[in-house]
């Protein structure tokens, strides 16, 4: 009944608003202007300040171009086309807002010509917008490469920019994962919220944040709002961004100032009462567009759709400009004040793989966490001649936690015995940063781009001297009684003083060389020397020192049989520390020895219009086993045997027509250990991987009612194994999203009024071995422009 009064909510909405009078809305939008004449690019600014309204271009569009200004009044559009005269450009608008300039069509002898279609930098025109089916063309970086075309950089990526986030009402990056064909569903981490993403069947537990990595993923948060797009790189990322990241990396590419000024509140709801307003500020200081800010604020509070009162406050901040015509330099800052209670449990040692009703909660409320990080990051490009440039960026984060966290043992009679664990405080902090120096040159026809660099992550955690407090419970109880079971009565004694207990850093001297033959054939070629470095020094255990280094190399070649098409093989190895054994095996405290993973890859990218692109890729990844084997009465932590994943990843993304975006693909692998000393693991699947997953996303905007679009998707993902003998089958599941967007324009400001529903059909499953999936949720959003 909800469902159904929210759709004819929106759709009533939706239709008084688009049954105002064209004319109506065209007087109301007219305004006096007197702007002179200038370089387009000056006008052009002027312009936009005094509308607040977004102007899409690129440099070599307006290059060198004047324009006689405008005196008199007139709607936006007409003073834009009047400002536009004799420059050989025109504005269309945007669905979502704002306008586009392109090249006009001429027209010669009755025939019209086809439009140019003209690829932007990101820095002059915002890629992945809804109007281009959120095809990207370029990416921000791909570690010491630097930024390059999404076509012809030889691994098999996927970018999911801030117009996607926000038109599914995306709560967290989880439901952005659920989505995309090259990622498994993730659980969201309950400490943190942080993804623990798993591509090609690897879990990906160390993130990138723009070019970064981070040493360890805990201390560091993320929100959706500061995100301008999400680069997924599928597969070995050895020499691109250090060890730890076996079967792929995530990159959060954070938000940079807007060129035209951007002044936008949304309103709406998660899920459950998770209501939330966010308010997106950004635009230029100065009339010459140099200097740059960004501002996204979010509040939100309320249950979510099973009753887990949330409470977020978020802060990002960001500064930017370009301090000569060779030097640009950029400062960012997030805060993140994040409280969850009556977390879902961990289900651990589940004896049968019942269906679990996901739309109930089963912890207390007092089953939560409070987490407080503070994000600094700031980077600086020099360009002093076209043959040389100069990349540095630094990052720092930290974060103070508390948590109470539930995890459950099953009974044979499907009850369940609770392990409570308390966090009274840690703090946790992570650095990391890169110096790249590239230089151009070419020797006889052959030229080259050579990139020298350092870069180096580090994370430290502190914990008090009396640690955390774990309780084992000796009654069992059925899930309905779990979220009554009173607090424990914790320790209110002991040294509360922090200490360093664990120190995890990876540094990385490399050399890498673009190498273009000529217009078909290309060749990247590098050396990554890494170094592993790990220190346990938990009160009463020995202090366990680990340095490591290994030289990774990688290897692609890149061949063009024509402009639109791309083929690649690529090599590469990566470095992996090795594992420090907890406490909760006989060999507690061994250091194992580091591991190096291979990657072997062939791909193609086919650009089927300039925004419909199609990426195909077979792969194969050798990765040494560790797993713990499960002996009686202490378990023994044990690296054994070889852990191959052979597979094949088809990802399409983009217009297929004018009215029908697409977002889908799939993976399918033949995963298994290969070699092992124990023959019971031979064959056996890995851990959580799942070796089937089939997605699509579509939105089919309505040519009868202009601005209104249905979407939805269909999320496949097949079975899996929590643990490894293989006798704890995950069975395999598949999703449903339903929503419906309307754009428009009232008082010539932009308005999008959007409503997902999220797991329609309220399906009960598992996500992995350890976590719940995410039940039905209804959220809803408007945004609209001041």
């Amino acid at each position: 009944m909800l469902i159904t009064r929210l759709v004819f909510f929106i759709l009533g909405t939706a239709l008084i608003l688009s049954a105002i009078p064209a004319q109506a809305q065209s007087e109301a939008g007219r305004q006096t202007y007197a702007i002179p004449a200038g370089t387009l690019k000056s006008v052009l600014v002027s312009f936009g300040q005094a509308n607040g309204v977004m102007i899409s271009y690129t440099e070599s569009e307006i290059a060198g171009k004047r324009s006689s200004g405008i005196h008199g009044s007139f709607t936006v559009l007409e003073a834009l086309n009047v400002l536009l005269t004799g420059t050989g450009l025109e504005a269309s608008k945007r669905v979502e807002g704002g306008f586009r300039l392109r090249p006009q069509t001429p027209v010669i002898t009755g025939q019209t010509l086809p439009l140019m279609t003209v690829s932007a930098s990101a820095d002059t025109l915002k890629q992945g917008t809804v109007e281009e089916g959120y095809r990207v063309s370029d990416i921000s970086s791909i570690g010491p490469w630097g930024k390059r075309s999404l076509r012809d950089t030889p691994y098999s990526m996927s970018v999911v920019p801030s117009d996607l986030i926000e038109n599914v009402n995306a709560q967290n990056m989880g439901q952005i994962f659920k989505m995309n064909p090259l990622t498994q569903e993730p659980a969201i981490q309950n400490i943190t919220g942080l993804p623990l993403v798993r591509i090609r069947g690897f879990e990906t537990i160390n993130p990138v944040f723009d070019g970064i990595p981070l040493a360890f993923r805990t201390g560091s948060a993320v929100s959706v709002v500061e995100i301008d797009r999400v680069e997924i790189l599928s597969g070995t990322s050895g020499f691109l961004y250090g060890g730890g990241r076996v079967g792929g990396a995530v990159n959060y590419v954070t938000k940079n100032s807007t060129d035209t000024p951007l002044r936008r509140l949304t309103f709406g709801n998660y899920g459950g009462t998770q209501f939330y307003g966010h308010a997106d500020i950004g635009g230029k200081f100065d009339d010459q567009g140099r200097f740059g800010y960004r501002a996204n604020l979010l509040y939100q509070g309320g249950d979510t759709a099973i009753g887990e009162p949330v409470n977020q406050k978020v802060a990002n901040i960001v500064l930017d400009g370009h301090l000569t015509d060779t030097l640009y330099a950029d400062i960012k800052y997030t805060y993140n004040d994040y409280r969850k209670e009556a977390t879902q449990p961990i289900f651990n040692n589940i004896v049968e793989r019942i269906f679990i009703d996901t739309s109930k909660r089963y912890s207390p409320k007092w089953a939560s966490n409070d987490l407080e990080s503070h994000k600094a990051y700031t980077s600086l490009r020099w360009d002093p001649s076209k043959y040389l440039t100069i990349r540095s960026a630094f990052s720092y984060q930290y974060a103070n936690l508390r948590a109470d966290q539930i995890s459950l043992n099953e009974q044979v009679d499907r009850t369940f015995i609770p392990r409570t664990v308390n966090y009274p405080r840690e703090k946790h902090e992570n650095y990391g940063g890169y110096i790249y120096l590239d230089t151009r040159f070419s020797t006889f026809s052959v030229d080259h781009k050579l990139t020298l660099g350092y870069s180096s992550t580090f994370y430290d955690y502190f914990r008090t001297v009396a640690g955390e407090e774990s309780q084992t419970g000796t009654t069992s109880f059925s899930l309905s009684a779990l979220k009554h079971i009173p607090e424990p009565s914790w320790r209110s004694s002991g040294d509360t003083s922090m200490i360093s207990v664990y120190v995890a850093r990876y540094d990385n001297v490399l050399i890498g060389d673009n190498i273009i033959f000529n217009d078909q054939w290309s060749a990247m070629v590098g050396f990554n020397y890494a170094t592993a470095i790990n220190k346990s020094s938990y009160p009463g255990n020995n202090v366990i020192k680990y340095d490591k280094s290994k030289l990774t190399p990688t290897v692609s070649l890149l061949y063009k049989p024509i402009e639109e098409v791309t083929t690649y093989a690529s090599y590469m190895e990566a470095l992996e520390a090795g594992l420090i054994v907890g406490n909760t095996y006989a060999n507690r405290g061994t250091v194992l020895p580091p591991l190096v993973s291979k990657q072997y890859e062939v791909g193609l990218k086919y650009d089927i219009n300039p925004n419909l692109l199609l990426s195909a890729a077979l792969f194969r990844i050798e990765k040494a086993n560790q797993y713990s084997d499960n002996a009686t009465p202490i378990p023994t932590y044990v690296q054994d045997g070889l852990q191959v994943h052979n597979g094949v990843e088809l990802v399409l993304t983009g217009k297929v027509t004018d009215n029908l975006t697409i977002i889908g693909g799939g993976t399918l692998m033949d995963i298994n250990v290969e070699k092992s000393n124990n023959p019971a693991l031979e064959g056996k699947k890995p851990v959580n991987a799942a070796s089937r997953m089939g997605k699509i996303y579509a939105e089919y905007a309505l040519p009868w009612i202009p601005g209104f679009s249905l979407t939805g998707g269909i999320y496949y993902t097949g079975e899996q194994y929590g643990n490894t003998t293989n006798t704890d089958k995950i069975p395999s599941y598949t999703l449903y999203d339903v929503g419906a967007r309307y754009a428009t324009r009232v008082l010539n400001k932009s308005l999008v009024v959007r409503l997902n529903v999220i797991n329609l059909t309220g399906k009960n499953y598992w996500q992995n071995a350890n976590y719940l999936g995410v039940p039905r949720t209804v959220a809803f959003s408007v945004s609209m422009m001041f």
